[in-house]
């Protein structure tokens, strides 16, 4: 019996390596006629930076600037995310059938993608890596990567970056 897949919890950092990765995510679904959930975590403000905040300026005012610039970088990711979307489906988040939602949330990487998996009661999540040297595979899986493998309920697909046959590394260019 085939595994029903039918969402599809897709997290990225945004890396150079997001492209073929959501490729990937994106022949998948459609494969099993499924949704993809773009999930991308912010982590939040250092200790260090809080305590900076919460030492120099009165407390409701470090509260105030760290509501703002928490979801000021929220909705500039959720443009970026939509914007780069578009480009590579050709189409808007509103005219894909594929991308049913971009989430853009703020925590603690691993926790929120694993929250996040339970919310949306995904049936499989997928995740890159640029694992691709095997040299340096051991060293390239992240923690993130690694915690999300062990502490999972549910399946988790990760994409290794494979480089293209001229074994060029893909360009710094960001997402």
């Amino acid at each position: 019996m085939s595994p029903q897949i039918k969402t599809i919890l897709y997290t990225t950092a945004l890396s150079p390596y997001t492209r073929p990765v959501l490729r990937f995510a994106v022949g998948l679904a459609n494969q099993y006629n499924a949704k993809i959930i773009l999930l991308h975590v912010v982590e939040p403000l250092s200790s260090s930076v809080r305590f900076l905040m919460d030492n120099y300026l009165p407390a409701e005012k470090a509260d105030e600037l760290h509501r703002e610039a928490t979801s000021g970088i929220l909705q500039k990711f959720h443009t970026r995310l939509e914007n780069f979307c578009a480009e590579e489906l050709g189409s808007t988040l509103e005219q894909t059938q594929v991308i049913s939602e971009i989430r853009v949330v703020s925590g603690m990487i691993h926790d929120v993608i694993l929250q996040e998996a339970d919310r949306c009661n995904a049936d499989l999540i997928v995740m890159g890596t640029h694992a691709g040297n095997e040299t340096l595979r051991g060293a390239l899986l992240g923690s993130t990567t690694r915690r999300i493998t062990l502490l999972s309920k549910r399946p988790v697909l990760i994409v290794p970056f494979v480089p293209a046959p001229d074994n060029e590394w893909p360009s710094q260019r960001r997402v």
